[in-house]
């Protein structure tokens, strides 16, 4: 029954990307120039990772990872300002996830893929971002006059911009506003893409369209190499990911790991908690992979991760730690607030590493060794009691 649900979240899935809409921007004039604007945020239940989400002309763009327009020759701004973006710097490909899957990424030295050619790519003067802190450029190429004045070059401001996003979370809400533009500006007709620089498989697509915001191509080209994550309904219930196979009773774990569960959504939370600490300790019951001390501690750490993820998700469903101001070190709230986003974002990037570290060492992704929990027998358990009654 998993199974198949799984298999029609899939489906549905797929049919919602090929029945959604482009999303427009917001656009204006500002004296000459459009100018056109996302608003960019994340939806942190909307798979393991969670995906980017965007604010266009017509409000919110439905949808995570939605399919985005984009007019050639026109300044687009990308606002990273709200604090989901946190640990989420955004870069631009001509293939998924860009760099993070060994695919060409928009630079001034890189014109396109499959064979395009440009003059821009000797000259350095391909489309690529240009990465902004409070209004500032943090570059020298550009490519957009009304950014910067006109100028060859490869530093195009990602340096400075992307190691500011490992900061500490308090420290990188006092450091600025954060914003990229994009002009995109040669005759190259296929499809590109945004996508985190830090978590990989958070990539959508980006389609070039005319003035009406019609797809000047309507195939999409190059492919996603992978459908995005659906929670399962109890995970959705949780906020969570991955628990649906976890719920108690199960034969690997314990009856419970809370206790006096009350009701409301602090009995809600306590409910998700068992199941969480379930799939962990399932997670952590390993084989020694191929005598290697770095395979065990990676299919360690990688559930004891995800499992610290859900549980600051599932906290953040429950509306326990809602915050208006996450600066605000005097409420408990925020703080745990604050503690969870930083849990979120750093130990997804970790799982991320480690897993790759377990593909170099040519180790499987998990090793698990079956330990199931015995059950007490009920013969003892009036023993015990008849025992207790005679002292």
């Amino acid at each position: 029954m998993i199974f198949l649900s799984a298999i029609l979240s899939i489906v549905l899935l797929a049919h919602a990307q090929n029945a959604s809409a482009i999303c427009l921007a917001d656009c204006s004039m500002d004296g000459s120039e459009k100018v056109c604007k996302f608003t960019v945020s994340r939806d942190v239940f909307s798979g393991e990772l969670g995906y980017y989400t965007f604010e266009g002309g017509g409000g919110d763009c439905s949808g995570t990872n939605p399919t985005l327009g984009m007019e050639k020759g026109v300044t687009y701004r990308f606002i990273q300002k709200d604090s989901k973006n946190y640990y989420h710097a955004m870069g631009f490909a001509y293939a998924a996830d860009g760099a993070l899957l060994d695919n060409p990424e928009l630079e001034p030295g890189i014109p396109g893929i499959d064979g395009y050619s440009n003059a821009c790519e000797g000259a350095l003067t391909c489309p690529a971002p240009m990465y902004m802190k409070d209004g500032n450029y943090l570059g020298v190429y550009s490519n957009n006059e009304f950014i910067a004045p006109l100028k060859a070059d490869e530093d195009f401001g990602l340096d400075v911009y992307e190691p500011e996003f490992f900061y500490p979370l308090y420290d990188w809400l006092g450091a600025g506003e954060y914003m990229v533009a994009l002009k995109f500006d040669t005759d190259y007709n296929k499809d590109i893409f945004y996508f985190c620089h830090i978590h990989q498989g958070m990539t959508g697509r980006i389609k070039f369209v005319n003035s009406s915001g019609s797809p000047l191509f309507s195939v999409d080209v190059p492919e996603i190499p992978y459908s995005y994550e659906v929670p399962s309904t109890y995970d959705q219930s949780c906020g969570t990911f991955g628990l649906e196979e976890f719920q108690l009773p199960n034969g690997q774990c314990p009856d419970k790991f809370v206790c006096n569960r009350p009701d409301g959504a602090v009995g809600k939370f306590g409910e998700c908690i068992d199941s969480m600490n379930c799939a962990m300790l399932v997670g952590m019951t390993t084989n020694v992979n191929e005598d290697n001390a770095v395979g065990l501690f990676s299919h360690q750490m990688i559930p004891h991760h995800k499992n610290a993820v859900n549980m600051c998700k599932a906290l953040f469903k429950s509306g326990e730690v809602d915050c208006d101001d996450l600066e605000d070190e005097d409420d408990p709230a925020c703080v745990v607030n604050v503690i969870c986003e930083e849990i979120i974002n750093v130990q997804n990037a970790q799982i991320q590493a480690l897993e790759n570290v377990l593909e170099q060492l040519d180790l499987a992704p998990s090793d698990d060794c079956v330990v199931k929990i015995p059950k007490k027998d009920k013969k003892q358990k009036k023993k015990k009691k008849k025992k207790k009654a005679l002292r």
